[in-house]
């Protein structure tokens, strides 16, 4: 054999024997079309999911925004608007580069048609944990069955996990949206169905795929890109689906940066630097060499365990059937399943690797990990009376914990933390007097009482009691040391009168001059 020949021939018979494997031995189970059925009996699922969905996603649209993330992301697009700034990000004065601004437009479009409200910024991410519920069970409905697809988009709707992270008010719940948008259109792009019209609908499904991960890209920057192109490229070499070809991989690239790449171009030019140091410091070293939130590699995996009970428990049966080699259970376990095991266990992967770890980065996962289960579900127990039985109950039992505690514990959970009821009591007061936070800025205090706030370093406490000097000053301190460190410093002839309700971190009053005794 021609020695120049050896390796590329290794590698062929490398790809073929892993795909044998793959395609053969472990997901020879195929790829289900949607059996038609009466009118009522397809359209109830869906509806199903999207009413629950509302009753839980909706269930926090009233709740106060938490610090300091919450806030943060409700603030900038609040400033964005008084500014008319649309292009650039704003916070407190200040151009905003460290994420895109996809997120900020739509909460911008929200207030511009409700208002400036803390329940109008909890809209987008509450429309998308439903939207990713019901494109969950629209992906699995045309890749492994109705039934599996039921299973799947129950067990994510009914995980307190996601039900928590998505409906936060921030970048991973849009991020979650587009990057399982742009896994299922790709996976229907790359999968034979329909084959007598493939290019027609795989054209389509890859241009919706490239579509979503551009705008994904908008949202949270070109992870969107490493969390798709990664399970589809490794599904698609293992599957041996018809090739795809180069140019339609850079067409699939080049669409995505027709999405994004305007506003990063735009960037660029108005502020070089500030573009440089979002792509290098907040992509590449928070990822390598983090500079806050580094947690150990495991981090995720205590949150996956707890939080989608009582699902969990599914993971122990999981593995023999995932494992199990005779070809009866092959044939049980269908193609789409491994695109959705890769997805899951690429992003648990990845964010796991990296130095930098919140809660909510590992979001994307959770789809993933709800349609692994729900085609185990579906594909691996008999349905009979008995077993339907257990799975209404386990859902009927599980949804109504979720309801409670989506509308008893957790207002009570933001009530106790949110700064709402402190902040907004002072709306009337704080348009007369300085409005000023010490030892740090508190993003809930200028959103609430709409407008920009002073604040004060507890290396700047000389600076502060300068300006307390000046006129009389609404103040929001820290609780515990920073407050008592306020006190100390202050003059004889000023005193700090407190003012409405105190939060449990965070003491609120006017500092104003004492008025001589006659």
């Amino acid at each position: 054999m021609d020695g120049r020949r050896f390796p590329a021939c290794l590698f062929c018979d490398l790809r073929r024997d892993l795909s044998v494997w793959w395609s053969e031995k472990h997901f020879a189970g195929g790829l289900e079309k949607t059996a038609r059925g009466p009118f009522l009996t397809s359209f109830f699922p869906p509806l199903l999911l999207l009413l629950l969905g509302g009753v839980l996603f909706f269930a926090r649209l009233g709740c106060p925004l938490l610090e300091p993330e919450e806030a943060r992301y409700a603030e900038i697009p609040r400033q964005m608007l008084a500014e008319g700034r649309w292009l650039t990000p704003v916070l407190h004065g200040e151009d905003y580069y460290q994420k895109p601004p996809l997120l900020y437009w739509c909460i911008m479009v929200c207030y511009q048609i409700f208002g400036v409200h803390d329940w109008a910024a909890r809209l987008v991410p509450a429309t998308a944990g439903i939207l990713v519920v019901l494109l969950t069970y629209g992906w699995a409905r045309q890749t492994v069955g109705p039934r599996a697809a039921l299973a799947s988009g129950l067990i994510l709707c009914l995980s307190a996990r996601f039900l928590y992270l998505d409906g936060m008010v921030g970048m991973d719940s849009l991020l979650c949206l587009w990057v399982i948008g742009a896994l299922a259109c790709g996976h229907l792009a790359l999968a034979p169905i329909g084959r007598h019209s493939r290019d027609r609908v795989g054209g389509f499904w890859w241009l919706s795929s490239a579509l979503c991960c551009g705008l994904g890209i908008m949202t949270k920057g070109p992870v969107t890109a490493v969390l798709v192109l990664g399970p589809l490229m490794a599904w698609q070499y293992l599957e041996r689906c018809p090739a795809v070809s180069l140019g339609r991989w850079f067409g699939y690239v080049g669409v995505a940066l027709l999405v994004a790449g305007p506003w990063y171009v735009a960037g660029a030019l108005h502020d070089p630097d500030a573009t440089g140091t979002f792509f290098w410091l907040h992509n590449i070293v928070r990822y390598l060499a983090p500079f806050d939130h580094e947690k150990p590699s495991w981090f995720y995996l205590p949150g996956l365990l707890i939080g989608m009970l009582p699902w969990t428990f599914l993971l122990i049966p999981l593995v023999p059937y995932l494992t199990r080699r005779s070809p009866r259970w092959a044939r049980r376990r269908p193609a789409g399943l491994g695109l959705f095991l890769l997805a899951f266990l690429w992003c648990l992967l990845f964010f796991s690797l990296s130095g930098c770890k919140r809660a909510g980065y590992i979001l994307p996962a959770l789809p993933a990990l709800a349609l692994v289960l729900g085609t185990f579900l579906a594909r691996a127990f008999s349905w009979n009376t008995r077993t339907q039985a257990v799975w209404a109950l386990t859902n009927g039992t599980t949804a109504v914990a979720l309801i409670l505690a989506s509308y008893v514990m957790l207002p009570g959970y933001h009530s106790r933390f949110g700064l709402r009821a402190v902040v907004c009591p002072h709306v009337g007061l704080a348009r007369d007097v300085a409005v000023v936070c010490y030892p740090r800025r508190w993003d809930s205090v200028s959103f609430y009482l709409g407008r920009e706030v002073a604040c004060f370093g507890s290396e700047e406490l000389g600076q502060l009691i300068g300006r307390l000097h000046d006129s009389k000053t609404l103040l929001f301190v820290k609780n515990g040391n920073a407050f008592d460190d306020m006190l100390r410093a202050l003059p004889q002839d000023l005193e700090f009168v407190p003012r409405g309700r105190q939060g449990p971190n965070v003491r609120v009053g006017m500092v104003q001059r004492i008025c001589p005794k006659s």
